[in-house]
């Protein structure tokens, strides 16, 4: 008797996602986002085999699981606007709070403003709601566990930046009256889906947040996750976003993570006590401001204290310091609060590409939209570079004097009167104001009856009581 043996051997290609149990179907399933341009998109998901895990309110998409073999044939279906796997984001941290310090928030404590009235969402693992230093208003968690209670550590650390209580024990924070709310989108190893991010950006929308901390961010664009902060946005809140620890020591390469890169997130670098960036901080152009990320103490998941370094430690000074700032004046809409902390924001090297506009200032930001002023340097000091050394008769010398202050930043709205004194004749003053980059060009025509030989250039530069002179001479042939 002959016996025949079928044998069916079934291929299954796999992408998994951390946090998501593994099917025990036998016909792998992959996890994506589903952008949907009418009715007949629904149909076509279902008809893929697709599983509708999420519906997101905010935008037209949804979270899906299905064969991974319908994915490219779903791409052109009836109603598919777009579709995306669900990527991952990471928190970004670990290279282990002079930090408030910095960026002046004690100073607006002290005029009577620690961010009472301003809700705070961190979009990270959760924080330690019985830590004895942070006070929890309430939160939701993404990931399926049932808590928004940390486990893993990174989340109770920004927190803890954002608004540890002013008591008598541990830190302070930048905002430390401010209501904390704690999303959790990063499960226990401090990883978490797009979708997860989508749907804490929507809880955040749906519960009237003012400001949305993430320090955490993926290496891929995704539709999905922009209109999603896009909607935030629109809706008053203030994104903020750490730009990403994937910076080289030159800072020369465009690396800005998402969603720190969309234009309706402010994208947060990272630097030392010096004001010089810290190493890890990503560059690029949509880089927006700067904050204390190295070596930044601040609570911890054992309900103690410690050190961690990184964007996702410098993103909460800025969330901290825009609560702060919002509570001394509440009618500010999110468009202007921005404005007026990068308006503010103390500029680094003249270098947007790696220093954005600067280092957030609590204080400044806080004069500027109280008083409508930037308060004045400590100290002011001038330069004058010229176009040129030497130059012929009837020439234009084009001259630029340049005002900084005590930590050689630009110092913008000062007065400048530069008097150009010829050979022969009388002398002429010229006057200007700098503008945001601490400078402003002069232009000065020679003349045959001023003569030849040495023109001597005096600048006096003044800002509120400061003042300072600078000189230089050029030779006119």
């Amino acid at each position: 008797m002959r016996k025949f043996f079928a044998v069916m051997l079934v291929v299954l290609l796999t992408m998994t996602a951390v946090a998501y149990a593994t099917s025990p179907a036998k016909v792998e399933k992959v996890s994506v986002i589903i952008g949907l341009a009418n009715e007949n998109g629904r149909a076509s998901v279902l008809a893929a085999g697709g599983n509708i895990q999420r519906e997101f309110k905010f935008i037209n998409a949804v979270q899906v699981e299905l064969p991974k073999v319908a994915v490219e044939k779903l791409k052109t279906a009836r109603g598919v606007e777009f579709v995306e796997p669900d990527f991952m984001a990471q928190a970004y941290a670990q290279t282990v709070p002079w930090g408030i310090e910095h960026v002046n928030a004690p100073d607006v404590h002290s005029a009577g403003f620690q961010g009472s009235g301003i809700k705070v969402a961190v979009l990270d693992t959760g924080i330690l709601t019985s830590h004895a230093d942070l006070q929890v208003v309430g939160g939701y968690d993404v990931t399926g566990i049932g808590s928004y209670v940390d486990d893993h550590g990174h989340g109770t650390h920004v927190a803890g930046t954002v608004a540890a209580l002013n008591n008598t024990i541990g830190v302070i924070g930048a905002a430390p009256a401010a209501q904390l709310y704690a999303v959790k989108v990063l499960d226990r190893y401090g990883s978490g889906t797009y979708s997860n991010i989508i749907a804490g950006i929507e809880w955040a929308i749906n519960n009237d947040i003012d400001v949305i901390n993430m320090s955490l961010g993926g290496s891929s664009g995704s539709t999905a996750l922009e209109q999603a902060c896009d909607a935030a946005y629109k809706a008053g809140i203030l994104v903020v976003a750490a730009a990403g620890n994937e910076g080289t020591s030159t800072g020369g390469t465009e690396c800005i993570g998402y969603p720190a890169k969309y234009s309706s997130v402010m994208a947060v670098g990272s630097i030392t006590s010096s004001n010089i960036r810290s190493y890890f901080s990503s560059t690029g152009a949509t880089l927006e401001i700067m904050a204390p990320g190295s070596d930044i103490y601040s609570t911890t998941i054992n309900g103690s204290y410690g050190t961690m370094s990184g964007t996702s430690m410098a993103c909460p000074h800025v969330a901290g310091v825009a609560a702060l700032v919002w509570s001394a004046k509440p009618s500010l809409t999110n468009v202007q609060l921005r404005s007026a902390l990068n308006e503010t924001a103390n500029d680094l090297w003249n270098d947007p590409w790696r220093y954005g506009n600067g280092l957030v200032d609590a204080w400044a930001a806080y004069q500027f939209v109280t008083n409508g002023t930037i308060p004045d340097p400590g100290a002011l000091n001038a330069a004058i570079t010229t176009d040129k050394e030497t130059y012929t008769l009837k020439q234009t010398i084009y001259i630029t004097v340049t005002a900084t202050d005590e930590n050689n930043a630009p110092v913008a709205a000062a007065n400048v009167s530069l008097v150009v004194a010829p050979p022969l004749g009388k002398s002429t003053t010229l006057t200007g104001t700098t503008g945001s980059d601490g400078k402003v060009v002069l232009s000065y025509k020679t003349k045959v009856p001023n003569g030849r030989g040495a023109y001597t250039l005096t600048a006096t530069v003044t800002k509120g009581d400061l003042s300072a002179t600078a000189a230089k001479t050029v030779t006119v042939s």
